[in-house]
């Protein structure tokens, strides 16, 4: 896979196929991968391409400060999450952006050039994804500000500046890059996943006014971060409503209304359904005893696991293993 990077009074950077010895760092499953490793970098590159889209996962460091130049090859937005340190960007068109640990900025642009400054020994860690105009078109009736986008031909920053990367974001990258399915339903999960981010992207860029959204990107990044602390008590005792809103910093109703709008259930109806899909998981993949499954699922009495592990199932954890 042919990589397009100069840098600023150094020779060409000759890529080779594969991770280098001792690589440990995230792999992004089913991408093509390549590394240059010399006296004047260390960096891994990773790009998997999907129908309408591609993700580019870029780790490394440069030994020496660099500015390094590539080309931007096709029309479409490109959003870059900055996951580790700190860089100078500027795009042929759009300007000069500086981010920094957690930052990301998206933009959609015709094909263009770009350069990126990085300091001396500093480990970087990026994502870079690109979204095709025919991917955007699937969101119009969604967000109708991308017909003008698409129709004229403009570079842009969506938004207007660089941003910080909201919890639900991450989430979603880290999902990308510890992608745990095969070959057979890989590509289904970031077909998946890269519109769940661009979905976000877009709902961060065009923002409504007040009244015209229940929930700001700020309060919606909240409820997916109770979401993450829920998900960290599937075997014990959870926060209550009050604890949970307070570690959010967001008020107990919009907590409960906002948890209800984005997952479809209440809260603790959540952290049930989600209890009972884990039991099953464990019921069909391992040979624990049905009492062990039940203390890893926040159960104290067998008796009301299985009383309701039948009501969710119609039918008992006994049964599901002998059928």
């Amino acid at each position: 896979m042919p990589i397009d990077l100069t840098l600023s009074n150094q020779p060409p950077l000759e890529f080779q196929p594969g991770f280098p010895a001792h690589y440990q760092g995230p792999v992004l499953r089913g991408a093509a991968v390549t590394y240059a490793k010399t006296n004047i970098a260390d960096l891994v590159i990773q790009e998997l391409a999907g129908e309408d889209y591609s993700i580019r996962f870029i780790l490394g460091k440069f030994l020496t400060r660099v500015t390094a130049a590539a080309t931007i090859s096709h029309r479409g937005l490109y959003s870059y999450f900055l996951l580790k340190n700190s860089t100078r960007k500027e795009i042929k068109g759009i300007g000069k952006l500086h981010l920094r640990t957690n930052h990301y900025c998206s933009f959609f642009t015709e094909p263009t050039s770009c350069t990126a400054r990085f300091e001396k020994n500093n480990e970087f860690r990026a994502l870079d994804i690109f979204y095709s105009p025919k991917l955007l078109e699937e969101l119009l009736p969604y967000f109708p500000e991308l017909k003008v986008v698409l129709a004229t031909n403009p570079s842009i920053l969506l938004p207007a500046k660089p941003c910080w990367t909201l919890p639900s974001m991450k989430e979603i990258t880290a999902q990308i890059l510890n992608c745990p399915y095969d070959d057979s339903t890989r590509q289904f999960y970031f077909d998946l996943k890269v519109r769940e981010l661009v979905y976000q992207l877009l709902q961060n860029a065009f923002k409504r006014k007040a009244s015209e959204r229940m929930y700001t990107p700020w309060e919606s990044s909240k409820i997916h971060e109770a979401k993450a602390i829920l998900e960290t008590y599937i075997s014990k005792k959870p926060p209550s409503i009050k604890s949970l809103s307070r570690q959010v910093a967001l008020n107990e109703f919009k907590l409960k209304d906002g948890f209800r709008k984005i997952f479809g259930s209440g809260i603790f109806e959540w952290l049930m359904e989600q209890r009972m899909q884990h039991a099953k998981h464990l019921l069909l993949t391992t040979n624990k005893p049905v009492k062990t499954i039940c203390a890893l699922v926040g159960y104290p009495r067998t008796t009301n696991f299985i009383t309701a592990f039948k009501r969710r199932f119609g039918m008992t954890p006994g049964s599901l293993r002998r059928q």
